[in-house]
C-alpha cells in the first residue's frame, strides 16, 4: 500500500513544480536545514497546515539569489511565495520540499501592510500630529535613538563633532535594537523615554538596510508612538528609495544618519548666516541713510544756529524788561507784606500783655492756693507712709528677734536648715543676742 501511494505520488507530482502562498506558522532551523509549518487562512481562520522543509543546500541558493533578505521573509507571521515539489516518504509521510522563495510577493505584503497602517494612523487622526510641532531652528540639544554598536550611529556623532559649522551639541543616548524580533518593542521603549528628557528633538537611525530589514519602522504601535510623542521627531533611517511610515509621520525626514547629522548643523549654520546677513544688511543701510542725511542735516544745524541766535537776542530783551517789572513788583509787595506786619504785631504785643495781666489778677492766686493744698497733702500721706515703714523696720530687726530669744546657726556660713550627714564632725556657729555659741555637730534627725 505504501509503495502503491509512493509510486504515485511519484508519477503524478514528482516531476512538477508548484509555486504556492502561504504564511509561515513555525520555522525551525537545524545544521543549516529549516523545518517549516506552512499555513493558509481565511477570514482570518487557519484553514489549512502543512510541514514544508527548506534544505540547506537549497537555503544557500536563495541566499545567493535575493540575500539577507532570506532571514527576515523565514520569520512566523509572514507570507511568501514558495516554489515546491511534493515528496512522500514511507515513514515520514507526505511534505513539501521548498526550491525556491519569490521575495516580490512578501515585498507586495509588505507594502500592503504599510499601506494599512498609513490609513488606519489618517482615520485616528495621528499621522499629521509630528507635522505641527515646533522644531527649533538651533536644535543642539538632541536624544538619539538606535543602536550604538551600528556604522550608521558612529556617522551620525562623528558629523556632528568634526562638522566645521556647529559642533556645540549635546547629545544623549537611548540604546535600542534596530533589527530583530524586539526591535519595534525597544525603539518604542526607547522613544518614550527620551520623550521625557530637556531635549529640543528625537534623532532616530538605523544605518540602511532591504526593504525587510526596514519593515519594523513600518510597525504601526511604533509610528503610532511617534506620532503622539510631545517632542519633534528627525529619522535618519538609510534607504534612498522607499519610504517607511516612520518617515512619512516624523517630523522632519533624512535618508541617512549622515543626513540627519547635517540637517541639524546646517540648519544652524544657515540660521546664524541670516543672522550675519541682517546685521550687515542693517549696517549698510544705516550708513547709507547717515550719509544721505548728513548734508541735510549740517543745512539744518547751520539753520538752527543762526535762527537760535535771533531767538535768544530776542528773548533775551524781553526777559530783561519782565525781569524789571518783576523787581519792582517784588519791592511793592514786600513794602506792603511790612507794614502788615508791623500792625499785626503791634496787635499781638497789646493783646498779650492784657491776657497776662488778667491771668495775674484773676487766676494765678486760685492756682497758688490750689498748689499749696496740693502740697500739705502729699507731705502728710509721704509722712504718713514713712512712719509705717520705720515701725515695721523696728519689727523686723535681727537684734529684737534675738532679744526675744530667737537664734540663727550656720556651718561654714551655711543655713542650719539644709545641713545633711555630710555636716556631722562640723563645728556649727549660734548666734544669740549676746554671745556666738559653738558646737560640734554629732548627730542629724530629722524632725
Amino acid at each position: 500500500m505504501a509503495t502503491s501511494l509512493e509510486n504515485f505520488i511519484l508519477k503524478n507530482f514528482g516531476s512538477t513544480s508548484y509555486w504556492v502562498t502561504a504564511e509561515i506558522a513555525k520555522t525551525n532551523e537545524k545544521n543549516g536545514h529549516y523545518y517549516l509549518e506552512l499555513a493558509d487562512s481565511e477570514n482570518d481562520k487557519t484553514t489549512a497546515l502543512f510541514p514544508a522543509t527548506l534544505w540547506s543546500t537549497g537555503f544557500k541558493k536563495i541566499e545567493q539569489n535575493i540575500g539577507k533578505d532570506i532571514y527576515n521573509i523565514l520569520k512566523i507571521g509572514n507570507k511568501a511565495l514558495f516554489l515546491m515539489r511534493i515528496e512522500y516518504h514511507r515513514l515520514y509521510g507526505l511534505k513539501l520540499n521548498v526550491l525556491d522563495i519569490d521575495p516580490t510577493y512578501t515585498y507586495g505584503e509588505i507594502e500592503k501592510k504599510k499601506q494599512e497602517t498609513i490609513a488606519l494612523l489618517k482615520k485616528e487622526g495621528l499621522f499629521d500630529l509630528q507635522r505641527q510641532l515646533y522644531l527649533p531652528v538651533i536644535a543642539k540639544r538632541i536624544a538619539l535613538v538606535g543602536s550604538p554598536k551600528t556604522a550608521g550611529h558612529r556617522d551620525f556623532l562623528n558629523k556632528l563633532e568634526t562638522n566645521e559649522v556647529y559642533r556645540n551639541f549635546i547629545v544623549k543616548q537611548f540604546p535600542a535594537s534596530v533589527q530583530g524580533d524586539r526591535a519595534a518593542t525597544e525603539i518604542i521603549a526607547a522613544l518614550k523615554e527620551a520623550d521625557n528628557y530637556n531635549v529640543d528633538a528625537i534623532v532616530l537611525l538605523r544605518g540602511g538596510g532591504s526593504k525587510m530589514d526596514l519593515n519594523v519602522f513600518n510597525d504601526y504601535e511604533l509610528c503610532k508612538t511617534i506620532c503622539e510623542l510631545r517632542l519633534p521627531v528627525i529619522t535618519g533611517i538609510g534607504h534612498e528609495y522607499d519610504e517607511v511610515v516612520a518617515d512619512l509621520v516624523c517630523r522632519k525626514m533624512c535618508i541617512t544618519p549622515t543626513a540627519a547629522a547635517e540637517f541639524l548643523y546646517v540648519q544652524i549654520g544657515s540660521f546664524a548666516a541670516s543672522l550675519r546677513n541682517g546685521y550687515d544688511a542693517v549696517i549698510n543701510h544705516s550708513r547709507s541713510m547717515v550719509g544721505g542725511l548728513k548734508d541735510e542735516f549740517n543745512h539744518l544745524h547751520k539753520y538752527l544756529m543762526h535762527n537760535s541766535r535771533q531767538f535768544l537776542l530776542e528773548y533775551q530783551w524781553q526777559l530783561n524788561e519782565d525781569g524789571h517789572k518783576l523787581q519792582k513788583g517784588f519791592l511793592r509787595l514786600l513794602n506792603t507784606e511790612h507794614n502788615l506786619l508791623d500792625i499785626r504785631l503791634d496787635k499781638v504785643h497789646s493783646q498779650g500783655l492784657n491776657n497776662i495781666h488778667l491771668a495775674l489778677q484773676a487766676d494765678l492766686p486760685g492756682k497758688l492756693d490750689r498748689l499749696r493744698l496740693a502740697g500739705n497733702n502729699y507731705m502728710h500721706y509721704r509722712n504718713t507712709e514713712l512712719k509705717g515703714l520705720a515701725d515695721l523696720l523696728h519689727m523686723l530687726d535681727p537684734q529684737r528677734l534675738l532679744e526675744r530669744g530667737y537664734t540663727l546657726s550656720t556651718v561654714e556660713g551655711k543655713d542650719a536648715n539644709h545641713l545633711d550627714d555630710a555636716a556631722i564632725g562640723k563645728i556649727m556657729k549660734t548666734l544669740t543676742s549676746k554671745a556666738i555659741i559653738s558646737s560640734e555637730i554629732k548627730e542629724i534627725k530629722d524632725k
